[in-house]
């Protein structure tokens, strides 16, 4: 894949420039309590939550609520501007903490970020109603993005007690990049959180689509339909997967 932070700089560049299209009072469709403005606020205090993680080496347990000046995309365009430059002031390979107790140097926040930035993107494009087109996701965006949300976020629904369904073997299929994903229960620790397998196992349920409709699907941005979810893939995706 492509530098993180190099993608991360394009997904907010993105991000700013629909932020100035909004009214601000548009509903979020994936995220029925917030309005447009209210997801700018907390893309905003998340960049600014991560530049300070970074920055001070501490562990900062979540976000503050950041208080947004106008017009919001100055304001977002600061905060984007402020956590490329903090990210880009610490060696990659630093210690740094992190949420999810994983991978804990500093690379782990530009890949983080980039996510974080390209699904609040494809959010605000929803909620202004843009042809699909327009919201589509880098495909080496989305299939990096997939193993991100199985390890990182199967590790963080477990911890909050939401643990994925994912109770058998089952393969994610991205037909338009040759790519497959075996998801699995650990076998040392069934309750714990599912793993990626890397070898070939049997699996009892599968989902098939382009890796962008993967990603989306797996961040509930699309129906699941779309990746068309059989045996006990159903219940992974009728079930927790990401906050």
């Amino acid at each position: 894949m492509e530098d993180p932070l190099i993608l991360l700089g394009r997904e907010m560049a993105g991000v700013a420039s629909l932020v100035g299209r909004l009214e601000g009072d548009e509903p979020v469709p994936a995220c029925p309590d917030w309005t447009t403005a209210e997801l700018v606020r907390h893309l905003g205090s998340v960049h600014r939550w991560a530049a300070a993680i970074v920055l001070s080496g501490q562990r900062i347990p979540e976000e503050p609520a950041a208080r947004a000046t106008e017009p919001l995309d100055e304001w977002y365009a600061g905060t984007a501007t402020a956590l490329i430059a903090a990210l880009q002031a610490v060696d990659p390979d630093e210690p740094t903490p992190n949420f999810a107790g994983i991978d804990e140097v500093a690379a782990f926040w530009p890949r983080r970020q980039l996510h974080e930035t390209c699904v609040h993107r494809v959010d605000l494009a929803q909620a202004l109603d843009l042809p699909e087109i327009v919201w589509d996701v880098d495909p080496q965006v989305a299939t990096d993005g997939i193993s991100e949300a199985i390890r990182v976020f199967g590790r963080r629904m477990t911890q909050r007690g939401r643990r994925p369904h994912v109770h058998a073997p089952i393969r994610l299929v991205a037909t338009d990049v040759e790519r497959s994903w075996i998801v699995a229960p650990d076998e040392d620790d069934p309750a714990g959180p599912p793993r990626l397998v890397q070898r070939e196992v049997d699996v009892e349920g599968e989902a098939v689509g382009t890796a962008t409709d993967l990603y989306l699907a797996l961040w509930g941005r699309v129906p699941a339909a779309a990746v068309a979810p059989a045996g006990a893939a159903e219940a992974f995706f009728a079930g927790p997967r990401v906050p």
